[in-house]
């Protein structure tokens, strides 16, 4: 039997049919490109996303590290900063906690030692036409002289006035007594548009309920502007519970006339807590002290 013949068209057919079909080594090729393309465009995807986060970070950073230069950075313990606008002017805040204090570089030099439970707030743009702050609470300043620029230090009912000095300003959010007392220098301080002044060892109480103002001598008093510390070297009962109520923020009240006939001689730090306080109080005046709140009573 002899072999069937194939015909030219049938051949011709059959290379048609598998030149027509994609090699193998062609679909290896385009998926080989196409994960390549893949692997590159997530890459870049990637570059992107990463230099974006970047970009975020180091615009946080830099917000941050503006905030903290313009209080110098010689801030004490944990301090709080954020950013408001407050009249379209961008501010910084300072808050101490209630337990601590805070001490506070400006950038003119100017310290502040802010009291615990207080708020100090700053101009951006502080030192550059003019040096104000407002204060809600207790702070002890000493300012860095500036002629040119006084030193203005706005509070609910006082607003103080200075060109270079030694002072601490009480202005409690509850009302009560608002004062001003001078270490060292002058100052001027405005109530309801009547203006006054200070010499040094006076101080100046509002009094918010009466609306009636006075002014004290006190004397014997110094704050070590590195510690914080009080030192009150022999005073007398008034000078007591009037430094205490403007540094500490604590009521003193006697049940007993012996209690104001001593003289006390008391050293207090920042951090020290009422209960020390009462001690050191009731061992002085051999009384003894009872705490209500924020108040010491001598019995």
């Amino acid at each position: 039997m002899k072999a069937p013949k194939h015909t030219s068209s049938d051949t011709k057919a059959a290379e048609s049919t598998i030149g027509g079909a994609p090699s193998l080594d062609n679909q290896a090729e385009r998926l080989l490109e196409q994960r390549l393309y893949e692997r590159v465009l997530n890459s870049y995807t990637n570059h992107l996303e990463k230099r974006k986060r970047r970009i975020r970070m180091w615009r946080s950073a830099a917000i941050w590290i503006g905030a903290v230069m313009l209080t110098g950075g010689g801030i004490w313990s944990s301090v709080s900063l954020r950013n408001k606008v407050t009249n379209e002017k961008s501010v910084v805040q300072v808050f101490s906690s209630m337990n601590s204090t805070k001490r506070i570089c400006l950038v003119d030099s100017t310290i502040v030692i802010l009291r615990p439970h207080s708020t100090l707030q700053i101009g951006a743009d502080y030192n550059r036409v003019d040096r104000h702050v407002m204060l809600e609470g207790n702070a002890f300043f000493e300012v860095k002289k500036s002629k040119e620029k006084p030193f203005i230090v706005r509070s609910k009912h006082l607003e103080t006035t200075v060109l270079g000095t030694r002072f601490s300003v009480n202005s409690p959010t509850d009302g009560g007594e608002h004062s001003v007392f001078l270490e060292e220098g002058k100052v001027s301080i405005r109530i309801d548009d009547e203006q006054h002044f200070l010499a040094p060892n006076e101080r100046i109480v509002y009094h918010e309920a009466i609306k009636k103002w006075e002014i004290n001598k006190l004397s014997d008093v110094n704050l070590n502007m590195q510690t914080g510390a009080l030192t009150l070297d022999g005073v007398d009962f008034a000078t007591l519970r009037r430094c205490l109520a403007d540094y500490y923020g604590i009521s003193l009240i006697h049940l007993s006339g012996k209690a104001t006939q001593v003289r006390y001689k008391i050293t207090l730090k920042p951090q020290t807590p009422i209960t020390d306080i009462a001690a050191l109080i009731g061992t002085i005046s051999a009384r003894r002290t009872v705490i209500n709140g924020q108040t010491i009573i001598i019995k």
